[in-house]
C-alpha cells in the first residue's frame, strides 16, 4: 500500500509518488501531516461557503417568486371589491 498526501493547491489526496497532481498539476504537494490537514480544511471550508452562498441565492428567488405571487394575489383581491 502506497503512502498518500494532500495536494496544496486542491487538498486533494494523491499517491506520494506523483511529482505533480494529476487534478490540478500543481508541482509541489504539502507532506506534513499538520499542512496537510490545514489544505483539507481550507477546500471544505472553501466549498461549504460556496455551498451556502448558492443556497441563499436559490432562497432569494424563491422568496422574490413568492412575494410576486402574493402581490398579484392582493392586487386580484382589491380589484374584485
Amino acid at each position: 500500500m502506497s503512502t498518500v498526501c494532500v495536494c496544496g493547491g486542491c487538498g486533494r489526496t494523491i499517491d506520494n509518488d506523483f511529482i505533480y497532481c494529476p487534478w490540478c498539476g500543481q508541482a509541489k504537494m504539502k507532506t506534513d501531516e499538520k499542512s496537510a490537514i490545514d489544505a483539507v480544511f481550507k477546500n471544505l471550508e472553501r466549498k461549504q461557503a460556496e455551498d451556502r452562498v448558492r443556497r441563499l441565492a436559490s432562497l432569494g428567488k424563491k422568496l422574490d417568486d413568492l412575494e410576486q405571487d402574493l402581490n398579484i394575489l392582493a392586487l386580484s383581491a382589491e380589484m374584485a371589491k
